[in-house]
């Protein structure tokens, strides 16, 4: 699809006119995941800013083991994607981890007098640069935590987060949702998506923020229709030449939480 088509579609649709699926990443074809993969992969490059991303880089595609192992909301327009965000459970690798290394992650989750099998991480929330005047951000994280409430015991587990700060995510999620920041806990930084990163914790219910959002949600996916697509369509979104100008952060960009 050309960037003018895009930028069209992207004109006349509104939040209602979307479609939402959740699945779980080893439950659907891998033609499906690697699109969603794709998606990921493309919203994180930026135009640049973050080189590893790109399709000659090292981190190319954002395959992860994790995949399989989380659940995954994605917000379409038809068949083509606009909107991702992932829940990862204790059998997968979650960025905070992979961020911080073992030792240092211990130390968070005793802060949180949490248990390591009992961390749900909600990341890689990601938005077609598009459609980010839909305000999908906060919209997405509702969704995650309508399916955290729909799939798992809730009051069992500690929620976590983590959010970049290049382009303010980590106020974004304070703001609008019922995250607040780990105690103790300093931003650390992630070369690999040339950023620092903030620690959240989700607030037990009953929510404040989205309340009804989340409830919505619950009854959207309670049913847990199946995907009718064997993979998604995604967007072009890489320029065909990237400037020297891209490595410093651009305004506007794309909303892309780790």
């Amino acid at each position: 699809m050309s960037n003018s088509n895009a930028s069209s579609l992207a004109n006349q649709v509104c939040i209602s006119d979307l479609q939402w699926y959740c699945f779980k990443g080893n439950e659907v074809p891998g033609s499906l995941l690697q699109s969603v993969c794709l998606f990921r992969s493309k919203v994180l490059f930026d135009s640049g800013f973050r080189k590893d991303f790109d399709e000659q880089g090292r981190l190319f595609g954002d395959v992860a083991y994790a995949d399989f192992e989380s659940h995954h909301v994605v917000a379409t327009v038809g068949d083509r994607l606009i909107g991702t965000v992932r829940v990862t459970p204790p059998s997968g690798e979650n960025v905070a981890r992979s961020v911080l290394g073992p030792l240092l992650y211990g130390n968070m989750i005793s802060k949180i007098d949490g248990r390591w099998d009992r961390i749900l991480e909600i990341n890689r929330l990601m938005i077609d640069p598009e459609f980010r005047e839909l305000k999908l951000g906060r919209t997405l994280m509702y969704a995650a935590m309508a399916l955290i409430e729909t799939y798992f015991e809730r009051s069992e587990y500690e929620i976590i987060g983590s959010a970049g700060n290049c382009t303010r995510q980590a106020d974004f999620f304070l703001k609008h949702t019922d995250y607040e920041r780990i105690a103790e806990m300093p931003d650390h930084p992630a070369p690999a998506f040339n950023d620092t990163i903030s620690f959240l914790r989700y607030k037990q219910a009953p929510y404040i923020k989205g309340a009804d959002e989340i409830q919505k949600f619950q009854q959207v996916f309670a049913s847990r229709a199946p995907v009718p697509f064997r993979k998604f369509a995604v967007s072009e979104m890489w320029p065909s030449d990237v400037s020297a100008e891209s490595s410093a952060k651009p305004s506007g960009s794309s909303q892309a939480a780790s």
